[in-house]
């Protein structure tokens, strides 16, 4: 939790951030090469999952797409793919204690420092979603999802993503973590891309569309990426946790979340 008055930096909003912005920021480049989201398995949902998908697709049918419905659409499917890749420990981990893997929602995020004209700042922001597989102190975050109000939005959604991951990864490379991979997606409920950092600070992007309520594709790479978060476990780190802790103080970078704090009035747009 943030404290009163433990920061003195300076903030800007991560929503206010371009992709060029954040790239620069936080020391990122763009890559064609990363394949990992072609060809994954498709994922059916459940019986119970697609009759409530289809009961919430009857349900607001005359209003049009709308901020409700893509909430509500991405509320169950993530729920969904949480529950596909906990209910079946046997494709995870064999260390993975599947209580570790949970979903967080829009707690506030402020990372630092950042150089932006000559001056150390922090950014801040509160992401929709987060899929964690460990603890705050490990920065154990491997998935930030973002709605979006509609296509016209879809640009400022991903580099808002791309700034949410950029500040984790960058963080868990000062910690020198063994995996700094960070996910992400970004959706207005019917269009989905889906966002990488790898471990060498490359970010990718793939787009797909789930119109018509077919969203196998979408749930298989959301399964993927849950799974995957589920072999990053804390048990498997630990060895490195313990060797980086030591340095942990003289790291300068810092990030820290809090579900409970409100955004400061007075961040600065970029």
């Amino acid at each position: 939790m943030f404290e009163e008055g433990q920061f003195e930096r300076p903030t800007i909003a991560i929503s206010s951030l371009d992709i060029g912005d954040v790239q620069v920021l936080l020391k990122l480049t763009h890559s064609l090469d990363n394949l990992e989201f072609w060809n994954r398995t498709p994922v059916e949902l459940s019986p119970v999952c697609a009759e409530w998908m289809d009961m919430t697709r009857d349900a607001f049918g005359k209003s049009g797409p709308n901020e409700a419905l893509t909430r509500i659409t991405l509320n169950n499917l993530l729920i969904f793919a949480h529950h596909f890749v906990t209910s079946q420990p046997s494709t995870t981990s064999s260390d993975m204690n599947m209580n570790d893997l949970n979903l967080n929602a829009e707690g506030l995020w402020r990372y630092g420092p950042v150089m932006h004209k000559d001056t150390k700042h922090d950014l801040v922001g509160r992401p929709d979603y987060s899929l964690w597989y460990g603890n705050e102190e490990d920065v154990a975050v491997s998935v930030v999802v973002v709605e979006t109000k509609g296509v016209e939005s879809v640009t400022s959604g991903v580099s808002q993503t791309l700034g949410y991951m950029g500040c984790v990864h960058r963080r868990r490379k000062d910690l020198q973590k063994k995996d700094a991979t960070v996910y992400g997606v970004v959706s207005d409920g019917q269009c989905w891309w889906f966002l990488k950092i790898n471990n060498d600070s490359e970010w990718s992007e793939y787009i797909i569309t789930a119109r018509h309520g077919n969203y196998k594709e979408v749930v298989g790479i959301l399964v993927h990426m849950f799974r995957t978060a589920a072999t990053m476990s804390p048990a498997q780190s630990e060895g490195t946790s313990l060797q980086t802790h030591s340095k942990e103080a003289s790291a300068e970078s810092y990030m820290g979340f809090d579900e409970e704090a409100v955004e400061d009035d007075d961040e600065e747009e970029f």
